[in-house]
């Protein structure tokens, strides 16, 4: 029987890795949502990475690092409307059609961070 595997190890860390950096080569020229973030992007950036990783079905370390995600609880120190939601799926979705994954794989991804940026709605 075979093994079912986790969307980390179908999609792959070096993968996940590149999406990330493009996504915030589109979060970077973002006047609506770049104000969000601290003007070096990277800590932002690698948390995202240690984030996903972890969220996908790989190693810990997001959590080891900085504790349980509570992704709501932190980011509610921002305004985080439709808007604000739709700004950051657009730029995840152009760094997704980079992607070079399966199609079912990015298709499971997007899911994902579809329901997470409806979640992180907070006003």
């Amino acid at each position: 029987m075979s093994e079912i595997k986790t969307l980390y190890e179908r999609i792959g860390e070096e993968n996940i890795l590149q999406l990330v950096d493009d996504f915030y080569d589109g979060i970077e020229n973002d006047e609506l949502i770049r104000p969000m973030y601290p003007e070096d992007l990277l800590p932002a950036k690698n948390r995202l990475k240690l984030f996903l990783i972890q969220a996908l079905g790989g190693r810990r370390t997001y959590t080891d690092e900085r504790g349980h995600p509570m992704l709501r609880r932190r980011h509610f120190q921002w305004q985080i409307g439709k808007e604000e939601a739709t700004h950051w799926l657009k730029h995840m979705h152009a760094a997704l059609e980079k992607a070079t994954f399966a199609e079912k794989d990015k298709d499971a991804f997007w899911e994902y961070v579809y329901q997470a940026a409806i979640h992180m709605i907070n006003s």
